[in-house]
């Protein structure tokens, strides 16, 4: 059967396969080789990206077979593996329409990799309808279903692969996230609920129930569902970490710790794991237990950037600014692209005197986010407090005509221009700040509360009041 990832298990008899096609290679002396142990050769050689041995292998396959209608088909699915979908419709359309169930896998992914969803669920449907039960066909159909955006009927499908018990987390977990993307989440607990009354000790379906009560926002009973799943299987760490989740989110942060740990007793705590228990002791204002418990993870895996993150907020809220400059920087050299490190490591440079490295980082940030308003503010403030007002109303222009519809940009350059001396110009922005958004004027003040005062800004706000 087709299997568009081109599986296969490295076991000891494809080894001694491969080991025999190799040796035959190098005597340049023709062996015989069955068609299947051919295919299991070429599978190996693409997991292994060896282009120029799975080459010798078709053109074995070529010598040894060459009348097979497979070595097209295994050249379309090769094609397919190395995401070259239009040389691969090429390539099957070669052979003559079939009924066969592998020709018709492939021709449905070569369909779906095209992006031509409907070609490749009609495709399966008909396959379906003399296979009712497959769960390869049931599956790949429910995919592209969601593909189409046909999240009922993909339900559906996913439904009845899960009544028809196959054991598989990815069914649960796609069931979920589809049920959710009909905005249906409804649908999933009911359904779950009846799946439950039959296979009362199914953990995995106490666990999911927890997780669609949990989208629900709905932390109560996602806790029961979790505490279900951990009686029937006491180990399970899914279930552990989820609850501390949802007892997190209702405020119960120590229970959240305490269940975090309970997972130790079944397995060394991850990376991840280390990095939620500093999160939750943050939420309950205990900063060094966060921060001993960041650095366990940090421990754990040093390229934890959330982690490193974390250690550099706190430390800066400790007043330990080169300190948490030094920890920013190590989350931004693991994701060089994260717009929330950058914008930290620019706050945490002013605070420093880094005003360069502000600069670059604030630049960083609007390269990739050129609509991120608060960073359009926080860099024109540096460069009117360290460089020039006016090249803080030059940077504040390209921002506005960005974001034209801001009010928070128009109000702030308003106030740079007050603070050049063009009150024109102050009051021509200054009102078009009110007509976009009114209410956020007292940011104007808060920020320059020198021109509180003036009775054409006063008139404005008069005239303007709804």
């Amino acid at each position: 059967m087709y299997d568009d990832e081109l599986s296969f298990q490295k076991d000891d008899n494809t080894k001694s396969l491969v080991t025999r096609f190799n040796q035959m290679i190098e005597n340049d002396k023709l062996e015989y080789f069955e068609s299947e142990e051919i295919e299991k050769i070429i599978d190996y050689f693409c997991e292994c990206k060896d282009k120029t041995k799975i080459k010798e292998a078709f053109l074995l396959f070529e010598k040894l077979y060459p009348f097979s209608s497979q070595i097209v088909l295994k050249k379309t699915q090769v094609l397919l593996f190395f995401d070259k979908a239009k040389q691969a419709l090429k390539q099957i359309n070669n052979l003559p329409p079939s009924l066969d169930d592998d020709y018709l896998f492939t021709l449905s992914a070569v369909h779906s990799s095209l992006g031509h969803h409907q070609k490749a669920a009609n495709i399966l449907n008909k396959m379906l309808e003399v296979n009712p039960n497959n769960e390869e066909i049931i599956s790949n159909l429910a995919g592209e279903y969601q593909h189409l955006g046909n999240y009922f009927m993909s339900n559906n499908l996913i439904e009845k692969l899960l009544r028809m018990k196959y054991k598989n987390q990815v069914y649960w977990f796609a069931y979920i996230l589809s049920t959710e993307l009909e905005n249906n989440i409804s649908r999933s607990i009911n359904f779950i609920q009846d799946f439950i009354k039959t296979n009362p000790y199914d953990y995995d379906a106490w666990f999911y129930l927890g997780i669609a009560h949990q989208r629900n926002d709905d932390h109560l009973n996602a806790l029961e569902a979790y505490d279900y799943a951990i009686c029937i299987k006491e180990d399970y760490i899914h279930a552990y970490v989820n609850k501390a989740e949802s007892l997190a989110k209702l405020g119960y942060y120590q229970n959240a710790i305490d269940c975090c740990i309970d997972t130790f007793k079944f397995r060394e705590p991850t990376a991840e794991l280390y990095f939620d228990i500093g999160d939750y002791y943050e939420k309950l204002d205990k900063l060094d237990k966060a921060k001993l418990y960041f650095y366990k993870s940090i421990k754990k895996d040093e390229n934890h950037d959330s982690s490193w993150f974390a250690l550099a907020l706190i430390l800066d809220l400790q007043g330990q600014h080169l300190e948490a400059s030094y920890h920013i920087k190590k989350a931004i050299d693991i994701d060089p692209n994260c717009v929330d490190y950058l914008f930290s490591y620019a706050q945490i440079s002013e605070k420093v005197g880094f005003i360069k490295e502000a600069e670059i980082a604030y630049q960083k940030v609007l390269d990739l986010d050129e609509f991120d308003s608060e960073c359009w503010l926080n860099y024109s403030h540096l460069i009117s407090e360290y460089e020039c007002i006016y090249e803080a109303i030059a940077l504040l222009k390209k921002a506005i005509k960005l974001n034209p519809k801001n009010a928070d940009l128009a109000f702030r350059i308003a106030a740079y221009h007050f603070k050049s001396g063009n009150d024109d110009l102050a009051l021509r922005f200054f009102k078009e700040a009110l007509l976009i958004d009114y209410e956020k004027h007292q940011r104007f003040f808060d920020y320059l509360p020198s021109v509180k005062s003036n009775k054409f800004l006063l008139n404005l706000l008069i005239e303007h009041k709804k």
